[in-house]
């Protein structure tokens, strides 16, 4: 009889630990599983803060002239791509600031004059070199891929009335100077 009590002492301990590791196991489970969400949902705050902030910025520069896109409202885009001849027009009225985001490679066929050089992959340690007044920035690469790329990180910083020079410098007709 005793050790039927022993037997069914120790067969009871054995399930009141195995139950309380279960707890335990399921306890952190729930906390994991509130932190994840937590995290999730403060994530999507900033990005609802972030597109609401754009949001702002489009209807700022609606209101101050400035010529948006559909397709720009579409895509949350706060710069727009250029065709080569309105490029020009800009360029030959000097209305423009020109950044060049090729390699130092890229750039030994030439750069539109007067152009600033960053290379993409320097852009966001050298963001102080890109004024951020309201003229307007024409970008552009080789083809047209990483001045899209820079022209959206350029806008998320807060930069303004930023050209996406459609094809990149191969489609350019207008003047270049050489580097040396």
């Amino acid at each position: 009889m005793v050790i039927t009590a022993l037997v069914l002492s120790v067969l009871a301990l054995v399930v009141a630990l195995s139950a309380r590791s279960t707890a335990s196991a399921q306890a952190q489970a729930i906390e994991d599983a509130r932190s994840d969400a937590r995290r999730r949902v403060e994530n999507l705050n900033e990005e609802l803060v972030f597109e609401l902030k754009k949001q702002r910025e489009m209807i700022a520069q609606l209101a101050g002239g400035e010529q948006l896109s559909a397709e720009m409202v579409r895509e949350g885009r706060l710069w727009r791509d250029v065709l080569p001849t309105e490029a020009a027009e800009l360029f030959e009225k000097g209305e423009l600031r020109i950044l060049d985001v090729r390699t130092p490679q890229e750039t030994a066929s030439g750069i539109l004059p007067g152009a600033i050089h960053i290379p993409i992959d320097q852009l966001e340690e050298r963001l102080a070199e890109v004024p951020s007044d309201k003229a307007h920035t024409l970008v552009y690469c080789a083809m047209g891929g990483r001045s899209a790329a820079a022209c959206e990180l350029l806008s998320q910083e807060g930069r303004n009335g930023l050209l996406n020079l459609q094809g990149g410098i191969g489609s350019w007709t207008g003047p270049l100077e050489r580097t040396s």
